[in-house]
Protein backbone atom coordinates (compact mmCIF):
# COMPACT_ATOMS: atom_id res chain seq x y z
CA UNK A 1 0.00 0.00 0.00
CA UNK A 2 1.43 3.40 -0.95
CA UNK A 3 1.57 6.24 1.53
CA UNK A 4 -1.16 8.01 -0.47
CA UNK A 5 -3.39 4.90 -0.28
CA UNK A 6 -2.76 4.67 3.44
CA UNK A 7 -3.54 8.38 3.87
CA UNK A 8 -6.80 8.02 1.94
CA UNK A 9 -7.78 4.93 3.92
CA UNK A 10 -7.12 6.60 7.28
CA UNK A 11 -8.80 9.84 6.18
CA UNK A 12 -11.86 7.89 5.00
CA UNK A 13 -12.09 5.96 8.27
CA UNK A 14 -11.80 9.19 10.28
CA UNK A 15 -14.43 10.89 8.09
CA UNK A 16 -16.85 8.00 8.55
CA UNK A 17 -16.40 7.94 12.33
CA UNK A 18 -16.66 11.72 12.57
CA UNK A 19 -19.78 11.76 10.40
CA UNK A 20 -21.52 8.96 12.30
CA UNK A 21 -20.77 10.27 15.78
CA UNK A 22 -21.58 13.89 14.93
CA UNK A 23 -24.76 13.01 13.06
CA UNK A 24 -25.95 10.81 15.93
CA UNK A 25 -25.44 13.63 18.44
CA UNK A 26 -27.01 16.13 16.02
CA UNK A 27 -30.17 14.02 15.63
CA UNK A 28 -30.41 13.38 19.36
CA UNK A 29 -30.35 17.11 20.04
CA UNK A 30 -32.63 17.97 17.12
CA UNK A 31 -35.34 15.72 18.59
CA UNK A 32 -35.60 18.22 21.46
CA UNK A 33 -36.35 21.13 19.12
CA UNK A 34 -39.29 22.26 17.03
CA UNK A 35 -37.41 21.87 13.73
CA UNK A 36 -37.37 19.15 11.12
CA UNK A 37 -34.05 17.97 9.71
CA UNK A 38 -34.64 19.97 6.52
CA UNK A 39 -35.48 23.12 8.45
CA UNK A 40 -32.36 22.71 10.59
CA UNK A 41 -30.27 22.17 7.47
CA UNK A 42 -31.78 25.20 5.74
CA UNK A 43 -31.03 27.32 8.81
CA UNK A 44 -27.45 26.04 8.92
CA UNK A 45 -26.95 26.69 5.20
CA UNK A 46 -28.37 30.21 5.55
CA UNK A 47 -26.08 30.79 8.51
CA UNK A 48 -22.99 29.91 6.46
CA UNK A 49 -24.00 31.53 3.16
CA UNK A 50 -25.31 34.81 4.51
CA UNK A 51 -28.47 36.48 3.27
CA UNK A 52 -29.61 34.71 0.10
CA UNK A 53 -32.67 34.60 -2.11
CA UNK A 54 -35.14 31.78 -1.59
CA UNK A 55 -34.41 30.65 -5.15
CA UNK A 56 -30.77 30.07 -4.14
CA UNK A 57 -31.96 28.00 -1.19
CA UNK A 58 -34.19 26.00 -3.58
CA UNK A 59 -31.28 25.33 -5.90
CA UNK A 60 -28.96 24.26 -3.12
CA UNK A 61 -31.45 22.03 -1.31
CA UNK A 62 -33.05 20.79 -4.53
CA UNK A 63 -36.56 21.55 -3.32
CA UNK A 64 -39.45 23.35 -4.96
CA UNK A 65 -40.00 27.07 -4.39
CA UNK A 66 -43.14 26.18 -2.42
CA UNK A 67 -41.20 23.84 -0.12
CA UNK A 68 -38.44 26.40 0.43
CA UNK A 69 -40.98 29.14 1.12
CA UNK A 70 -42.73 26.89 3.63
CA UNK A 71 -39.40 26.17 5.39
CA UNK A 72 -38.55 29.86 5.55
CA UNK A 73 -42.06 30.68 6.80
CA UNK A 74 -41.60 28.18 9.65
CA UNK A 75 -38.14 29.53 10.51
CA UNK A 76 -39.46 33.08 10.39
CA UNK A 77 -42.39 32.17 12.68
CA UNK A 78 -39.85 30.86 15.22
CA UNK A 79 -37.86 34.14 14.97
CA UNK A 80 -34.82 32.33 13.55
CA UNK A 81 -34.72 34.12 10.18
CA UNK A 82 -36.07 37.23 8.57
CA UNK A 83 -36.81 38.31 5.02
CA UNK A 84 -35.03 41.54 4.15
CA UNK A 85 -34.87 43.74 1.08
CA UNK A 86 -31.84 43.27 -1.15
CA UNK A 87 -29.74 46.46 -0.92
CA UNK A 88 -29.09 46.33 -4.69
CA UNK A 89 -32.68 45.65 -5.76
CA UNK A 90 -35.49 46.51 -3.35
CA UNK A 91 -37.86 44.20 -5.26
CA UNK A 92 -35.77 41.19 -4.25
CA UNK A 93 -36.09 39.66 -0.79
CA UNK A 94 -33.28 37.78 0.90
CA UNK A 95 -33.42 35.50 3.90
CA UNK A 96 -31.04 36.28 6.72
CA UNK A 97 -30.43 34.44 9.97
CA UNK A 98 -31.29 36.34 13.13
CA UNK A 99 -29.33 36.16 16.41
CA UNK A 100 -31.65 33.46 17.76
CA UNK A 101 -31.04 31.43 14.59
CA UNK A 102 -27.27 31.88 14.84
CA UNK A 103 -27.41 30.77 18.48
CA UNK A 104 -29.41 27.68 17.47
CA UNK A 105 -26.87 26.73 14.78
CA UNK A 106 -23.96 27.29 17.17
CA UNK A 107 -25.63 25.15 19.84
CA UNK A 108 -26.25 22.38 17.29
CA UNK A 109 -22.53 22.36 16.48
CA UNK A 110 -21.56 22.31 20.14
CA UNK A 111 -23.93 19.41 20.81
CA UNK A 112 -22.90 17.42 17.75
CA UNK A 113 -19.21 17.84 18.53
CA UNK A 114 -19.29 17.16 22.27
CA UNK A 115 -17.80 13.70 21.77
CA UNK A 116 -14.57 15.32 20.51
CA UNK A 117 -13.73 16.53 24.02
CA UNK A 118 -13.21 12.91 25.09
CA UNK A 119 -10.37 12.30 22.59
CA UNK A 120 -7.54 14.32 24.22
CA UNK A 121 -7.79 12.27 27.43
CA UNK A 122 -6.18 9.35 25.62
CA UNK A 123 -3.45 11.40 23.90
CA UNK A 124 -0.10 12.81 24.96
CA UNK A 125 0.58 16.51 24.53
CA UNK A 126 2.89 15.69 21.64
CA UNK A 127 0.18 13.66 19.90
CA UNK A 128 -2.32 16.51 20.38
CA UNK A 129 0.16 18.93 18.78
CA UNK A 130 0.81 16.56 15.85
CA UNK A 131 -2.90 16.06 15.22
CA UNK A 132 -3.54 19.80 15.46
CA UNK A 133 -0.78 20.50 12.92
CA UNK A 134 -2.02 17.81 10.52
CA UNK A 135 -5.68 18.82 10.78
CA UNK A 136 -4.68 22.44 10.17
CA UNK A 137 -2.94 21.33 6.96
CA UNK A 138 -6.04 19.41 5.86
CA UNK A 139 -8.28 22.39 6.60
CA UNK A 140 -6.00 24.71 4.64
CA UNK A 141 -5.94 22.25 1.71
CA UNK A 142 -9.74 21.97 1.67
CA UNK A 143 -10.21 25.74 1.90
CA UNK A 144 -7.68 26.32 -0.89
CA UNK A 145 -9.45 23.74 -3.07
CA UNK A 146 -12.89 25.22 -2.33
CA UNK A 147 -11.71 28.74 -3.22
CA UNK A 148 -10.26 27.74 -6.60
Amino acid sequence: MTSQDEFLSVAETWAKLYFFKSLTDFFNHLKQTELSILQAYALTYLSFRGPIKISELCDHMMVSPAAATQMVDRLEKLDLVSRVADPNDRRVRRVEVLKKGQAFVQQQFVNSQSWLTEIPASLTKEQEEQITTLLSLLIKGIQTHDNS
